[in-house]
């Protein structure tokens, strides 16, 4: 996937697999995982950051270190994430928790040689005050002056279900985001989840400084009617019972993969010809197969990621990869 003659290939990773672009999560080096979480040949995709600071308990649900230990997770298993192997199920409650963006400019940390990319979401309470905030976030990151050091790429994020905003309506201010973020130069995703009306999303692909679409985030629990919610969740959402602040959480799991297969082929109906970045329901490297098949993907031109597989089928990492570069590649 070339975006503004930088080539970011084939897989990226989702935003956050890997934190704040650097650090990782404990189990990633623990010996006997180290072959399970390899990465290589996947383009690293910072950790979603909003412009101030969230951490408990005032804002997001997941405790983190300080600069001093990268920014990683104090638990060990993150009470505001639910997983099942057997069910290759996740819910996730993180509700975008990080340091805030200014001090991760201070630190480096959204500057890394590339290609790479940047996620950023806005989280304020009306229309308003979030363009606000994405300008204040793109003038901070224009005073900064090294962003065209290195192959950069910023993801704008509208659709994280964490947040407590109605994400079918954060689309609405997709153009106005990339209206302000065009001034830096650099290649554009918009991030969108399912929730996105096909005629939204393509007026959002055909902004001229939109250089593609990402899809999908995590689904709001009990969110479209086609999972069966009732059954797969008897008792409610996990997240919720353990903690009633956490709410229900967003949902992945394997059936996502055939509504993003839809998503994107209704897109594509739909006259979107910019370069997709797919993903939702990938476990293993047979799901690239149908992805790419079904999902009418292009080589060289669109890609793939991955996401709550690093937390339930880890040891397919490598293999998810190793196919969205045989099928997707240059």
């Amino acid at each position: 996937m070339k975006l503004r003659e930088i080539e970011f290939g084939p897989c990226l990773d989702a935003p956050g697999v890997r934190g704040f672009l650097r650090e990782c999560y404990w189990p990633h080096h623990l010996p006997f995982f180290k072959n399970w979480y390899n990465f290589e040949g996947s383009t690293r995709v910072a950790k979603t950051t909003t412009l101030n600071k969230r951490q408990p308990p005032f804002a997001g649900n997941m405790p983190l270190f300080g600069y001093e230990r990268h920014f990683t997770p104090i638990e060990r298993f993150p009470r505001c994430i639910w997983f099942s192997f057997i069910r290759s199920e996740t819910l996730n409650a993180v509700g975008l928790t990080g340091p805030g963006a200014q001090e991760l400019v201070d630190t480096g940390y959204l500057y890394n040689p590339g290609p790479f990319m940047i996620s950023y979401m806005s989280v304020a309470g009306s229309p308003e005050e979030r363009l606000e905030e994405c300008e204040q976030f793109v003038t901070l990151l224009e005073k900064s002056g090294k962003l065209h050091r290195w192959q950069t790429g910023l993801q704008l994020n509208l659709s994280c279900p964490n947040t407590g905003l109605d994400t079918s309506h954060l689309v609405e201010e997709g153009v106005a985001m990339l209206n302000i973020a065009a001034r830096l130069g650099i290649p554009l995703l918009v991030k969108l989840n399912l929730h996105a009306p096909i005629e939204a999303a393509k007026e959002i692909a055909n902004h001229e400084a939109c250089n593609g679409l990402c899809f999908t985030n995590a689904l709001p629990f009990g969110s479209l009617k086609s999972i069966r919610w009732e059954k797969k969740f008897p008792d409610g959402s996990p997240l919720y019972n353990r903690n009633k602040q956490f709410g229900g959480g967003g949902y992945s799991g394997p059936e996502m993969l055939g509504m993003v297969i839809q998503y994107a082929r209704s897109l594509r109906k739909a006259g979107v010809e910019k370069p997709f970045n797919v993903g939702g329901g990938i476990r293993s490297a047979s799901n690239v197969d149908t992805l790419v098949s079904e999902g009418g993907l292009i080589r060289g031109h669109d890609s793939i990621f991955f996401a709550s597989a690093a937390i339930v089928r880890p040891w397919n990492i490598h293999g998810i990869i190793r196919r969205a570069h045989e099928l997707l590649g240059i």
